[in-house]
């Protein structure tokens, strides 16, 4: 609990998430405000217990719940941007976790895939084209830097990053931080490359095949075609990307990879 921002006139609404929470696997996000329709915002996720061998696993270590908000913290004192956690608590009986829920305040931005569509779905003018660009920049810039400091997120996908943007200069929010992780420096591992196919495999308005390759070059630190290891990344990102959106559409056409991630109008396959 962040005793500077928690109200305990917040724990009676609190409790009346929770009581109507629908059980099942997924977790449920909730938004509010309080006091009333014109005061703070909050958002309240609700975790349901975990069953069969989820259970066991959950007897030896912390909730979702209090894991994102040790992650929120960790990733707070590194310099990124992550909501302000207001309070987190879990149900246990015997060791045995029930529900469990986080509570943090508003961010007042939107997501990275309704920012672009907001701004960039239809043509600009090179100043924004540029402004874009150095947004792109900016963007591959941080999740470089969050590689390098050993985190990995759980799930970075264009709707877990919110922007606010201020001229030139964007700040970039990670949320859903429950599944994220810190390695050691010292520990050799590639899960930085799932974060590279989260990203990748959504279509985005505004951004086209070249767009993706000035990411990779500003997150590499150089141009990626240049060495015969980040051409290897290079196929290798398309083959992972193409194998996910098959998972979407089994009858995903066979088109050039330009084609294929081309903005269509929809956030998914379908249009």
């Amino acid at each position: 609990m962040h005793c500077e921002r928690w109200n305990p006139a917040l724990w009676p609404e609190i409790l009346r998430h929770l009581e109507v929470a629908d059980p099942g696997e997924h977790a449920k996000t909730v938004r509010f405000y309080y006091p009333d329709d014109k005061g703070q915002e909050f958002y309240l996720k609700v975790y349901n217990r975990s069953y069969s061998w989820g259970t066991i696993k959950d007897l030896f270590r912390k909730s979702k719940a209090l894991r994102a908000l040790k992650q929120g913290e960790a990733l707070c004192e590194a310099g990124f941007h992550v909501p302000l956690a207001v309070v987190a608590g879990e149900e246990r009986n015997s060791r045995v976790l029930g529900n469990s829920f986080f509570l943090t305040m508003g961010v007042k931005g939107l997501p990275l895939s309704f920012f672009l569509q907001t701004h960039y779905s239809e043509a600009r003018s090179r100043g924004a084209v540029r402004k874009k660009r150095e947004y792109v920049r900016q963007l591959a810039s941080e999740i470089r830097r969050l590689h390098e400091l050993g985190f990995v997120h759980g799930d970075l996908t264009p709707f877990n990053i919110l922007v606010q943007a201020d001229g030139g200069k964007a700040l970039f929010f990670l949320m859903d931080n429950d599944r994220t992780r810190r390695y050691p420096s010292w520990l050799p591992q590639f899960f930085w490359k799932r974060n590279l196919v989260q990203l990748n495999r959504f279509l985005l308005p505004g951004i086209s095949l070249q767009d993706r390759m000035r990411f990779l070059c500003f997150y590499l630190g150089r141009r990626p075609e240049g060495k015969e290891r980040d051409r290897r990344l290079i196929r290798w990102l398309e083959v992972k990307t193409r194998k996910r959106i098959r998972e979407w559409d089994s009858k995903e056409p066979q088109l050039s990879f330009r084609r294929l991630m081309r903005w269509n109008g929809s956030f998914d396959r379908s249009g």
